[in-house]
């Protein structure tokens, strides 16, 4: 069968990494996508946009001419979606206004990314994802090998806000099926990053204690150098697992002491380095190979910590079809990754290379832009949410599953969260993720263990659309759910590595998965330890954001053809789409930038700095603004300074360390003025705790 999204026309306007990724993923499951390029704009885009503007139409159109607006109008009044990326303030919001579009064409739906939102104090500062990322707290609250706060080089806002808008897509695509009318679709990149840290406060729900060790949050669930110099991640997530790791290493006596708390979390700092320390020791007695053989024969979680491009010879990544070549007409052949979201009946499939733009011509209309039916409502009302009347049993535990689950619940589905009598695997940890992506769900509890449980679970399967899972594959057979008792249940599954293939059996976290995709190297940068930040979890929540879009995307394609089918979701994979501009091959690749040893950021302009009391992150990419910047500091400006010792980082550069000294002794609220005034951009980097940013006015 074609892409889900066979039939759907997409009009892409955006000029960001979210809008584009957006627009990908649409793509990779069959939809048309029209990209609409500046009259003056480069044919191509460089960067991650080499993957990111695949399978694509592009056409050149001056919008901001009145024809062209014309022409704009025109085209978007028989199309079904179209993605855009203006400012709040921007002029060009005039030509996306909604009250216009639907009026013309009821059925469009009409998503928009913005920075921060459309409204609030922080709704005209400008997209620059590691602003928002020190705005949200994110950057607050990661481990490091200084005191937080630290840069993180994952594109945290624009993956989870592409994700997010696929998601309000598709569930507009669903229930224009019923009602024949489209939706207006909002996210930002403010809302991606908060995607990766779930912000949760409450009388009753303690303050979340943040990791301080790079290596990991646990010493059975980190990162550990072999005898070799090679780095293999632990992801013991529970007691059953530490204990034959520990048997390995010889150290079942020490977990067993009280103090160490059968080694999920000893009681002091001392009692946590000590066992640490003795892990370390043991880890270091053989090489990767070696410990390789071993915990892959005990069932011990593990992986080895590689780097992106060491990715693409890897037998499970190439058995999920995630490595492409496709012959781009700029760049050549260009592996990248695959599709990331599996579907059995309708599989996505990309539509081929960047394609060089065209001037507007009258065949890239497409077919029902020569008006929209008569039949369509013309109504316009307040509808329920777009997954109103849809019921999902959910049987997942700890992150990915769960997200998903709250993706869907948020999006109106009825939720049905099963968990076993001793309650999901996060439950007890009492972290406030738990509550942050399990609000807005019913809950059960059944012991599918036993034959009356499972009947109980399969009748609640039997009255459901889709079933949402992240068990080890085929768990949910066992408990006898299938089509047998619901012919039109849709089935997905979310698991470490995929549902089938050399991994398959393996316990899959996202510590494992960020080790195996590259992702724990390049945080720590290859020169220097790997760092594991436990609490950003950024595989498993991609996974979930994954898994709730192809849940909808499924959903659509039963309601339209009666199909049936599964699909899945993996870390990997997930791994892979964060990384995606740097899981690449071609010609004349960039270097990928990195930080610092200290984590500060990638260069004396774009990285963060400690003020008298806290700390901002400064974003000045043009010379223009580098020079204001140091004026506004004090500093002088040389050409000379910029330029840091050889084969050192551009941190050490004397322009780097003239800025920080000028800076220590200065005011956050002072500086920030100074720099806004100034055309600079720049945010504060406050702590992360979750209060922090609830209660801030924005």
């Amino acid at each position: 069968m074609a892409g889900a999204l066979e039939g759907i026309t997409v009009v892409d306007l955006g000029t960001g990494p979210a809008a584009a990724l957006a627009t990908m993923f649409l793509s990779d499951h069959g939809a048309r996508v029209i990209r609409v390029i500046d009259a003056s704009g480069p044919d191509f885009r460089e960067g991650g946009f080499v993957v990111w503007d695949r399978g694509k139409q592009a056409v050149r159109l001056d919008i901001d001419c009145e024809s062209g607006a014309t022409t704009l109008a025109n085209l978007l009044a028989g199309v079904d979606v179209v993605v855009e990326d203006f400012a709040p303030s921007s002029p060009r919001r005039a030509l996306v206004a909604w009250d216009k579009l639907r009026e013309r064409n009821p059925r469009l739906v009409a998503c928009s990314i913005t920075a921060y939102g459309k409204q609030g104090p922080w709704k005209d500062e400008p997209p620059i994802e590691d602003l928002v990322l020190a705005r949200t707290g994110l950057l607050g609250g990661l481990p490091g090998f200084r005191p937080a706060p630290v840069h993180t080089v994952h594109p945290l806002p624009s993956v989870g806000a592409a994700l997010l808008a696929c998601n309000g897509i598709a569930a507009a695509l669903l229930a224009r099926e019923d009602t024949g009318r489209g939706r207006a679709v909002e996210t930002s990149l403010m809302a991606g990053a908060l995607l990766y840290m779930t912000k949760a406060d409450g009388e009753k729900i303690k303050r979340h204690v943040f990791q301080t060790d790079p290596s990991g949050s646990a010493p059975f669930y980190s990162l550990y150098e072999c005898a070799d110099g090679k780095w293999v991640q632990l992801g013991c997530v529970h007691e059953a697992f530490i204990a034959i790791a520990a048997d390995l290493f010889g150290l079942t006596a020490l977990i067993s002491e009280p103090r160490m708390v059968s080694g999920r979390g000893p009681l002091t700092p001392a009692d946590d380095a000590e066992m640490r320390a003795r892990v370390a020791e043991a880890v270091k007695r053989r090489p990767l190979a070696e410990w390789a053989e071993l915990f892959e024969n005990a069932d011990v979680p593990f992986a080895p910590a590689r780097l992106t491009e060491e990715g693409f010879d890897d037998p499970q990544v190439q058995h999920n079809r995630m490595v492409i070549t496709l012959d781009d007409p700029a760049a050549g052949p260009v592996v990248q990754m695959g599709v990331a979201v599996e579907m059995s009946g309708a599989p996505g499939a990309v539509q081929g290379p960047r394609r060089a733009p065209v001037d507007m011509p009258s065949e890239v209309f497409p077919a029902s832009a020569r008006g929209i039916p008569s039949a369509a409502p013309q109504r316009h009302h307040d509808d329920p949410p777009p997954l109103n009347g849809v019921r999902i049993l959910e049987i997942t535990n700890l992150i990915a599953g769960p997200t998903a689950g709250r993706i869907l619940a948020d999006l109106g589905a009825d939720m049905i969260k099963l968990e076993p009598p001793t309650g999901d695997i996060s439950r007890p940890i009492g972290r406030t993720y738990f509550y942050a992506i399990n609000f807005n769900k019913r809950s059960i509890s059944v012991d599918t263990s036993k034959e009356k449980g499972r009947a109980v679970v399969q009748r609640i399967a039997a009255t459901c659309d889709a079933l949402l899972a992240n068990l080890r594959p085929k768990a949910t057979e066992r408990m006898g759910i299938s089509t047998r008792i619901n012919p039109k249940l849709i089935e997905t599954d979310l698991t470490g590595y995929g549902f089938t293939g050399p991994y398959s059996k393996r316990p899959g976290i996202d510590p494992l998965a960020q080790a195996y995709m590259g992702m724990s190297r390049a945080q720590g940068r290859p020169q220097h330890p790997p760092v594991f930040p436990a609490q950003l979890a950024p595989t498993d929540y991609t996974n979930g954001a994954m898994g709730a879009f192809g849940t909808i995307l499924a959903l659509y394609v039963r309601k339209r053809t009666g199909l049936v089918q599964n699909v899945y979701g993996n870390l990997l994979s997930a791994g892979i789409l964060l990384s995606s501009a740097w899981f690449t091959k071609y010609r004349g690749r960039p270097t990928r930038q990195l930080a610092d040893k200290e984590q500060l950021g990638l260069g004396p302009f774009h990285r963060l700095y400690r003020l008298a009391d806290g700390w901002i992150y400064v974003v000045a990419e043009t010379e223009d603004e580098q020079q204001v910047f140091c004026r506004v500091a004090g500093v002088t400006w040389q050409r000379a300074g910029l330029e840091p010792p050889t084969g050192r980082h551009a941190n050490d550069a004397p322009i780097a360390r003239s800025l920080a000294a000028a800076l220590a002794t200065r005011e956050v609220a002072a500086i920030l003025a100074a720099l806004k005034a100034a055309g600079v951009p720049a945010a504060e980097a406050p702590a992360g705790h979750a209060e922090i940013f609830l209660e801030h006015a924005h």
